[in-house]
């Protein structure tokens, strides 16, 4: 999915799916987003704090802030049997339950949710085993859920469309949540600091890319409408910084081909409830993953360009000097991957679909010391628009769909 504590899940490219979570094979309409970001948008669940790494060139120093609020994590009661090399990807279980698309979210006690159209199951990283829970309330679009994200009370909330459900793992149960107001759906949500949800971009009927964005607060159940976006997005990153702005990046403007692409990125303060504009991004970018890195800089990666071509490259966003600057470039083109920060600090950018509408089994590594990516191990199977979560033991548990009707899971090995 994207950053870790930026749970935008999946990043999305503009097109539309059939079956898929954040859009699969998609063709012109509307997009189903991920993440977890990420995307990041990056897809994206909070992580544990590494030691800092060395910034590869001096900057000014961010302001002493407190650090984001992470969601507590508690390892599998059983060690996963180290069958895996260090930079290789093995595959986990998989599940046939009818209808299940690939949004997922990490609980507190360490197992992942999995939810999709009318079914959802619990996947024990320590096992590889898929379990079946409770079942999603039906939804009045033909549409699976589009993102899901963990709340710090160990709840999930997900969403389908213009509403979001409720899962419960202490009973196992989904129960519908407040409606999300004016009929707004959106791509990408990013869990603040003090626990509540922000959810941004996306479409609003009568279907069009969209500048709302609203606050879900888990304590009282309800969505409230923030301050709108400067810029109508569909497809953009959303990024939890580390002084506790949220960093929106790129997206297009919703047209039915893609429409026109956006390098411009703008900054949302909790504090004053207020977006303001930032500097622009080098390459303008939809389905691109963003994530944070150690030393609080954005690394936003690949998606599709304003001609609709697919993207290698890659930048750096600097939130002292609110300005992007141009990174090292991946060994191939994606959109709609995932990417995940590593205990260590580098960066996994894994699967995606490239320029043939094909699925992505690669992997790349991102250096922010050296700014450069360098391949590593081959997923089990290629995959587009899955969902990678950091999980406690510090591997990275990648699902995706394998199949008509199957789910599988790949956990990589740092």
């Amino acid at each position: 999915m994207t950053n870790m504590l930026a749970l935008s899940g999946r990043q999305h490219d503009g097109r539309s799916r059939s079956l898929r979570h954040v859009g699969s094979n998609r063709g012109a309409g509307p997009l189903l987003c991920l993440a977890i970001v990420v995307a990041g948008c990056n897809g994206s669940v909070p992580t544990l704090s590494p030691e800092p790494l060395a910034s590869p060139t001096a900057r000014p120093p961010f302001p002493s802030l407190p650090s984001p609020v992470a969601t507590p994590v508690v390892a599998p009661s059983s060690t996963p049997t180290p069958t895996g090399r260090p930079g290789t990807f093995t595959a986990s279980g998989q599940t046939d339950l009818p209808n299940l698309v690939d949004t997922a979210a990490l609980l507190n006690d360490g197992e992942v949710i999995v939810i999709g159209e009318g079914a959802a199951a619990l996947l024990d990283p320590a096992t590889g085993q898929f379990r079946s829970t409770g079942s999603p309330l039906p939804y009045d679009v033909p549409y699976g859920p589009n993102l899901s994200i963990a709340l710090q009370d160990g709840r999930v909330l997900t969403f389908n469309d213009f509403n979001a459900q409720l899962y419960d793992p202490s009973t196992g149960e989904f129960t519908l949540a407040a409606a999300e107001p004016g009929s707004h759906r959106p791509d990408a949500a990013v869990l603040l600091p003090d626990g509540r949800l922000l959810c941004v971009g996306g479409y609003a009927l009568p279907r069009g890319a969209t500048p709302l964005a609203d606050i879900y607060d888990p304590a009282t159940g309800k969505f409230t409408r923030a301050d709108s976006m400067r810029t109508a997005r569909h497809g953009e990153t959303a990024t939890l910084l580390r002084d506790g702005r949220v960093l929106v990046a790129g997206g297009d403007d919703g047209g039915e081909a893609g429409g026109y692409v956006f390098a411009s990125a703008e900054l949302y303060d909790p504090t004053s409830g207020k977006w303001t504009r930032t500097g622009s991004m080098t390459t303008p970018r939809v389905g691109a993953s963003a994530t944070l890195l150690i030393n609080g800089e954005v690394l936003v990666a690949g998606g599709r360009d304003a001609d609709g071509g697919f993207l290698v490259s890659a930048e750096l966003y600097d939130p002292a000097t609110g300005r992007f600057t141009k990174t090292g470039s991946m060994s191939v083109p994606r959109t709609g991957h995932t990417a995940t920060r590593l205990r260590d600090g580098r960066v996994l950018v894994a699967d995606g679909s490239d320029e043939n509408g094909d699925p992505i089994a690669s992997a790349d590594l991102y250096d922010p010391t050296t700014g450069r990516f360098a391949p590593t191990g081959p997923m089990a199977a290629g995959s587009e628009y899955g969902t990678a979560i950091l999980l406690a033991d510090g591997r990275v548990l990648v699902v995706y769909h394998s199949g008509l009707g199957t789910v599988s899971a790949d956990l990589y090995w740092p």
